[in-house]
């Protein structure tokens, strides 16, 4: 597969005292010299405009950011020097070809507006802000303040509220910037392919400074850099999809592994997950992740103690393909989830095949296998052929606001895009 998607410039012309006709083809230039030495052959990108690039990357079904998030630092020195006299974003949508091409077409208007409100956006795709995480709490500060003042519409047509913090203490901007930028709650699906059927959900939560979304089931650029806070925030996520009418199928909530066996760290667990509604627990499953190989015994079975309490079913997450499921009691836990490692799909597919080859120690132990971070219908196709029963993904379902735990879907109708 091809991940396509358009990068768009946005740039505060009337601060930057160059006129509009020299502006936009200085953007091109700095940006495209950018391009050719960070996103490198096989993939390819070409100008639509002055300050907008679609770019391809085989092989891939979804971006990888990492090279494009400094650009906008090398942008505003190039265009307003070392001081703070200006501004530079990036906005990047993600999609199938005709989504890419129509959120090209847009007026910037509308590209501004479609920030707050997604729904003016081309179906199937996604809108993001690329952002270092220095620039991330930059603007996040200048954000805070209340009584915000827009303004104008300006280069290529990037509106936003400008707000400054003035002499506020750090602990002041944090509280402002936790009340600026909420969380992004996010669920994905998780696929039994037997039956054709979403049988729960994978809980996320993404701070509002965080450069990606946040979730268990896209690899490592996805993960969360601290566990107990993402844990503690999808506890909260999941309460408010509990509440009437709440969810038809399983919610899967992440566990770390090292957090919840260690006892310094296992209270501040326990105390978290006591709040999780007691009625409500055959619908709740532990999802704990960064399991090692060999995971022993005692840490095992403290594991089990604590989350049965709280978890009808436990699933261990794991990013090793030898996984010894041979050396766990029988129907230990629940499930164990290969997490497919990084790297080009052939890397990804050994890994596949020798997780698929250990099929029937997992039937003889009484534990499901599965599999997530499944990129592309390749690997999806690959899943299936090898009857890994349940899989999940960007290639299965993207992030959602609303569960699809309960639905039925036709193994040719995947991705799930859009709740």
């Amino acid at each position: 597969m091809t991940a396509v998607a358009c990068l768009r410039v946005a740039v505060e012309a009337d601060r930057t005292g160059i006129p509009a006709a020299t502006l936009g083809p200085l953007v091109a230039k700095f940006a495209s010299a950018y391009l050719e030495s960070r996103w490198l052959w096989p993939r390819k990108f070409a100008p639509l405009t002055h300050y907008s690039f679609l770019l391809n990357d085989p092989g891939s079904d979804e971006m990888n950011v990492a090279e494009l998030a400094r650009l906008s630092d090398e942008l505003q020195i190039k265009l307003f020097g070392e001081a703070e006299d200006g501004e530079i974003g990036l906005l990047l949508f993600e999609g199938p070809p005709e989504a890419v091409t129509a959120f090209a077409a847009l007026d910037a208007a509308t590209v501004a507006r479609a920030m707050t409100d997604p729904s003016l956006l081309p179906p199937g795709g996604r809108l993001s802000r690329i952002e270092t995480p220095e620039q991330a709490a930059a603007r996040a500060a200048r954000e805070a303040r209340p009584e915000p003042k827009v303004s104008r519409p300006s280069g290529p047509g990037w509106v936003e509220q400008h707000v400054m913090i003035g002499q506020d203490t750090m602990a002041d901007a944090a509280a402002l910037l936790k009340q600026a930028l909420p969380q992004l709650v996010g669920l994905q699906g998780i696929y039994f392919a037997p039956r054709g059927l979403f049988v729960g959900d994978v809980v996320s939560s993404t701070p509002g400074t965080a450069r990606t979304h946040l979730t268990l089931v896209e690899g490592a650029d996805h993960m969360p850099r601290e566990p107990q806070a993402f844990d503690r925030d999808c506890v909260e996520a999941a309460k408010r999809y509990l509440e009437p009418p709440g969810v038809t199928g399983m919610l899967y909530l992440p566990i770390c592994y090292s957090n919840i066996i260690r006892s310094n760290s296992r209270a501040d667990y326990e105390t978290m997950l006591q709040s999780l509604p007691s009625a409500l627990r055959p619908q709740l499953a532990a999802a704990v992740y960064d399991v090692p190989r060999d995971p022993a015994f005692t840490a095992l079975r403290q594991l089990r103690a604590t989350l049965e309490r709280y978890f009808t079913k436990i699933d261990l997450r794991t990013p090793d393909p030898g996984f010894e499921v041979e050396k766990l009691p029988h129907e230990a836990v629940t499930s164990v989830t290969l997490v497919l490692p990084e790297g080009d799909t052939r890397t990804r597919l050994v890994a596949l095949r020798r997780f698929a080859e250990r099929l029937s120690l997992f039937k003889q132990k009484r534990i499901w296998p599965a599999v997530t971070n499944v990129r592309n219908r390749t690997e999806l196709d690959a899943c299936i052929a090898f009857s890994i029963p349940f899989v999940t993904g960007p290639a299965v379902c993207r992030l959602q606001t609303e569960p699809v735990g309960g639905r039925m879907q036709d193994v040719r109708a995947l991705p799930v895009l859009a709740a």
